[in-house]
């Protein structure tokens, strides 16, 4: 293929496809847009596959521009009006009565009353709130959405090459050129490297391989915790998604990816790292919620590899759980004993993952990450906020972490690179953390794209 004209996407979760869907409806021909993704349609990793991580799984909509990334810091003033086209983005491919019911939603977990209660309960326990407006479309509803991006791609010509691998990308001719693991090659005049936090490994090699300065970012390890639904429901029924952050002992810690009336779930990254993730179902409701904690670790010089820290983390828990995810009570864990099948039973709750096996995550987690997280469940077990959290009525699951530290150094407000017509989107470039700013990131590409392209 000549890279004249040719717009190649490496990577199809909610950046590239955004970047594509954005293209085409700004006037760039549908038919020079190829998407090339490692995993297939309807992937079983939840990391990988057409959509990405945070579109197959619980699909939440956060619409704010201080929380789930940096992309604010390249964009400015232009981020408010990314969000509503995002909103769009999404709302666009569901059915008539859906999009009603969830455009109503707006503003609906943004009570600034309920908001003010809540930070009084934090500062009470040393502890901070981020209030967020959220419209929580959840798992179903957000693969309609993939679906109707997935027809609105194919039926308008763009090349989906689904579990297609790619190597290695570089310059070639007068463009970039992608090579491909099952030996075929793209050439294009612009393209997206997208690879989400999946690709982290993939990224890392290609950036040293062409000369681009980059810089890491922070990893996030931590548990994933599940409790009763009527524990939280104080928070989750005005909040949905409680975000709550502390410092213990100078770290930052925080709560993520809440799913309420939810479940735990299995994501692999390859063949090698399985990590556990949430989601929730509103036609099934478990009675329970479950939500991450994450210690986020700012590693510096000498270390150069802070992701292989992360990697080493789910790898020994994955050791540890004999190739399953590892569950513990609380007590277990507070006590530091393992679990065993007697504690899971004498529990007040039941895992929603069945194949979690009773283990100490413990040994799996460094000595300060255990003592962060510990202090930090105790402040949330708080008047206010959870109250009865440290107790036989939750669980901890591991291994909890998310890969995204390396990104190029130095990016325009179109995201593009030092060098001309390569850009960079989506968790796995390091600029975003989250379903909207990934999915922004990609609509900022996409319109620079089309923009170059009619000039």
């Amino acid at each position: 293929m000549s890279a004249d004209g040719q717009f190649v996407i490496i990577g199809s979760g909610p950046a590239g496809i955004a970047a594509a869907i954005t293209a085409i409806g700004d006037g760039f021909p549908a038919e020079r847009i190829t998407i090339l993704e490692k995993g297939g349609r309807h992937d079983e990793s939840r990391v990988s596959g057409f959509g990405g991580a945070g579109a197959n799984s619980d699909g939440k909509l956060v619409l704010e521009s201080e929380i789930g990334g940096e992309l604010e810091t390249y964009v400015g003033g232009e981020m408010p009006g990314l969000i509503e086209d995002v909103l769009g983005l999404y709302l666009d491919f569901l059915e008539q009565p859906a999009r009603e019911r969830y455009e109503g939603m707006r503003g609906r977990f943004r009570d600034e009353r309920a908001g003010a209660r809540i930070q009084r309960a934090c500062i009470r326990a040393g502890l901070a709130y981020i209030p967020g407006d959220i419209i929580p479309l959840g798992t179903a509803s957000c693969r309609r959405v993939v679906d109707g991006w997935f027809e609105f791609l194919r039926d308008r010509g763009v090349r989906v090459l689904l579990e297609t691998r790619v190597s290695h990308f570089g310059a070639g001719g007068d463009g970039w050129r992608v090579t491909c693991e099952d030996g075929g090659a793209l050439e294009a005049r612009w393209l997206l490297a997208a690879p989400g936090r999946s690709g982290h490994q993939f990224l890392v090699q290609n950036l040293d391989e062409i000369g681009l300065d980059t810089v890491h970012g922070p990893i996030d390890i931590g548990v994933r915790v599940e409790t009763d639904a009527d524990l939280t429901r104080p928070l989750t029924d005005v909040t949905w998604e409680f975000k709550l952050r502390g410092m213990i002992e100078g770290e930052p810690v925080r709560t993520f990816c809440v799913c309420p009336e939810g479940s735990v779930l299995v994501e692999r990254y390859d063949t090698d790292l399985l990590a556990v993730n949430g989601q929730t179902l509103p036609e099934r409701e478990t009675g329970r919620t479950n939500f991450a904690v994450l210690h986020t670790i700012n590693l510096d010089e000498p270390c150069d590899r802070p992701n292989e820290l992360a990697q080493l983390y789910i790898r020994t828990a994955n050791i540890l759980g004999a190739r399953n995810p590892i569950v513990q009570t609380w007590p277990r864990f507070e006590a530091r004993r393992r679990s065993r099948w007697s504690d899971i039973e004498k529990c007040f709750i039941r895992p929603t993952l069945d194949r979690a096996l009773p283990g100490d995550i413990r040994l799996a987690l460094n000595a300060k990450s255990c003592r962060v997280l510990e202090a930090f469940m105790r402040a949330l077990d708080s008047d206010g906020l959870l109250e009865g959290l440290c107790s036989n009525r939750t669980l901890l699951y591991a291994p909890e972490a998310k890969l995204y530290t390396i990104r190029p150094a130095h990016l325009t407000e179109h995201l593009e690179s030092e060098r001309e017509n390569l850009f960079f989107a989506g968790d796995g470039s390091g600029v975003t953390r989250g379903l909207v700013q990934a999915s922004a990131s990609g609509i900022v590409v996409g319109r620079e794209v089309a923009r170059r392209a009619a000039s």
